[in-house]
C-alpha cells in the first residue's frame, strides 16, 4: 500500500507541473490540496523524493526514474 500511495504522488507530479512545483516548494500543502493523506513514514519518503527533485537538473527524467522505482510505467 505504501508504494501505491507514493507512486500516486509521483504519478501526479509527472502529469501535473503545477503540482510538481508545489510539491517541491511546500509538500504538506500540495499533498493536502490534492487529497493525499499520508502516514509519517510516507511523508518521510516524499521528503526524500522532494530533495532529489530539488537537487536535480532534469526533473522530468528524475521523475521517470523515481516512478520506475515504485513500479510505475514511464
Amino acid at each position: 500500500m505504501r508504494n501505491e500511495m507514493i507512486g500516486a504522488v509521483v504519478r501526479r507530479a509527472k502529469e501535473h507541473p503545477e503540482f510538481r512545483q508545489r510539491l517541491i516548494e511546500n509538500p504538506q500543502e500540495a499533498l493536502a490540496a490534492h487529497g493525499f493523506a499520508l502516514e509519517p513514514a510516507d511523508l518521510a519518503e516524499i521528503e526524500k523524493i522532494r530533495k532529489q527533485l530539488r537537487d536535480g537538473e532534469d526533473i522530468e527524467q528524475k521523475l521517470v526514474t523515481i516512478a520506475e522505482q515504485y513500479g510505475l510505467e514511464p
